[in-house]
């Protein structure tokens, strides 16, 4: 197996940064880690599941189904990798050293077989369905499960008035309970007490602001460095649809109204369709038009007066959808980092993106790690624990996560991170 993303490893691609200064560089998370890993059960079972759901929501000719049913048992069977009908210049040399060795989908680095998973199915439906999302339905039914949760958040003074930073953190952190990658495409009902932040009255909620949930908790750092922000830009990179882009709306708009706000929030979205319900630029003004019709009329409005004046921007860099860890991030990327004094990452994908998605120990600290960062640049990673991939976590902290929930701590978003790297 390659040691780790295949384009750094072979030379193939320039990047624009270094990678971490900690080396070697561990192996990367794969479904050969072992038959009873969360890995494993990720690309072997819940691969193919994601597909199902896609063809149970969408009404597709014979002919496109089958050929949906066929990638499926090609997961699940774990049969050699293919190359890419059109790849980028990326994908092909991310592909090349894998094709060349024969790698499966059980062997290949599995966020380099999730992320290819969704290349190979646009490939599929994208000519037959005029390039239509095919997780549009799953994302409407995430984005209505949110309903509920998103009315705690008005009761809980979230939405106007004053509120404070960590409040908007914490309500951001956990929206990212809603994953429709997690649950293999099926429809999430937001729980209620999700994303309730300080002011909620919520189990979630509560358990968050007395740290039982937490297994690293930089929110303090955060907030100051919001704060150090003030009259420059935020990048926000964005993670799911529904419940979690509602709640990371409410933090762009506590913001941009707050007393000392940034000069800009950008907010970065998936140039095309992935991991089921990943945010597109598509998706936003449905989901202003939804918080308009739910009460939050004044808040859908400011963002919209936010947008039209340029206080508040949407780009779509074709690297998140890539298969690349962000130290090969390409240049234009990088610079856009540089001109920001914060950007901060949601979401499991994209934590595992800063991290390699490689098997670092637990300890190992975040910042060390994202050294190869633009250094006056602060990095926050927002997430709920998705994945076998975990740095900056104590050993006392593990440790009581382990007794606790000894099969899910890691992997069931029962535990959040903030996690922050300080600019230079």
């Amino acid at each position: 197996m390659i040691s780790t993303f295949s384009a750094f490893a072979t030379g193939l691609v320039m990047p624009a940064c270094k990678p971490p200064s900690l080396s070697p560089l561990p192996r990367p998370l794969a479904a050969s880690d072992g038959v009873h890993t969360f890995t494993f059960d990720s690309v072997q079972r819940r691969l193919p599941l994601i597909i199902e759901s896609v063809l149970d929501k969408n009404d597709y000719a014979e002919t496109l189904q089958a050929d949906l049913r066929a990638l499926a048992a090609e997961i699940a069977a774990g049969a050699p990798l293919k190359p890419l009908v059109a790849p980028s210049a990326e994908w092909e040399s991310a592909l090349a050293p894998h094709l060349e060795a024969g790698d499966t989908w059980l062997s290949a680095p599995w966020f380099l077989v999730e992320n290819y998973l969704y290349k190979r199915m646009l490939e599929l439906t994208d000519g037959p369905t005029s390039q239509a999302d095919p997780f549009a339905a799953q994302k409407a039914e995430s984005l209505e499960g949110s309903a509920t949760a998103f009315a705690n958040m008005i009761a809980a003074g979230l939405t106007e008035g004053e509120v404070s930073t960590s409040a908007l953190v914490s309500t951001s952190l956990w929206g990212n309970l809603a994953d429709l990658s997690l649950s293999a495409g099926a429809a999430l009902v937001a729980p209620a007490d999700a994303s309730a932040g300080g002011g909620g009255a919520g189990e979630a909620s509560k358990m968050a602001d007395a740290g039982g949930m937490m297994l690293a908790d930089d929110t303090a750092a955060l907030c100051a460095a919001l704060d150090a922000a003030a009259g420059k830009e935020v990048v926000v990179v964005l993670d799911n649809c529904g419940l979690e882009l509602v709640s990371d709306l409410l933090l762009v708009d506590g913001l941009l109204r707050g007393a000392t706000p940034p000069a800009k929030v950008t907010l970065h979205a998936k140039d095309r369709p992935v991991f089921v319900s990943d945010v597109c630029e598509a998706d936003l003004p449905p989901t202003l038009a939804w918080l308009g019709a739910h009460g939050g009329e004044a808040l859908a409005n400011r963002l919209r007066s936010a947008m039209g004046d340029g206080r508040l921007g949407v780009e779509t860099p074709q690297f998140y959808t890539g298969p690349l860890p962000f130290w090969e991030m390409p240049a234009a990327l990088l610079a856009s980092y540089e001109r920001a004094a914060l950007v901060i990452t949601k979401g499991d994908a994209n934590y595992r993106r800063l991290l390699g998605d490689l098997h670092w120990a637990h300890d190992t600290p975040f910042g060390t790690l994202c050294d190869y960062f633009p250094p006056r640049t602060a990095l926050a990673a927002l997430r709920t624990c998705k994945s076998g991939v975990l740095v900056g976590c104590a050993r006392e902290q593990e440790a009581a996560a382990t007794a606790a929930h000894p099969d899910k701590w890691l992997v069931g978003g029962l535990y959040g991170m903030v996690s922050l790297k300080a600019a230079a």
